[in-house]
């Protein structure tokens, strides 16, 4: 296959790096550590947090609400011809 783009995006990124690194007055190395072990492992464990608590409060809020609609046909058996 035609590695060459593979090369040249590896290439371009490797150079953005070392401008940044040396922007910010640290070495290439350094900064692969910051964003390669510790800031990407620390906003992928932050997302999959967020996402766990989302589909706790999305699941518990469906529970409830199937608590409030039982309770309600309780009350009124007629509540059901609505829910279609």
């Amino acid at each position: 296959m035609d590695e060459i783009w593979i090369r040249n995006t590896f290439d371009w990124c490797v150079n953005i790096l070392f401008n940044v690194a040396d922007n910010i007055g640290i070495s290439y190395e350094a900064l692969n550590v910051w964003i390669f072990l510790i800031l990407i492992p620390v906003v992928f464990g932050v997302s999959v947090g967020a996402n766990f608590y989302l589909l706790w409060k999305s699941g518990k809020l469906e529970r409830e609400s199937s608590e409030a609609d039982r309770k309600l046909i309780k009350t009124n058996p007629y509540i059901k011809t609505l829910h279609g």
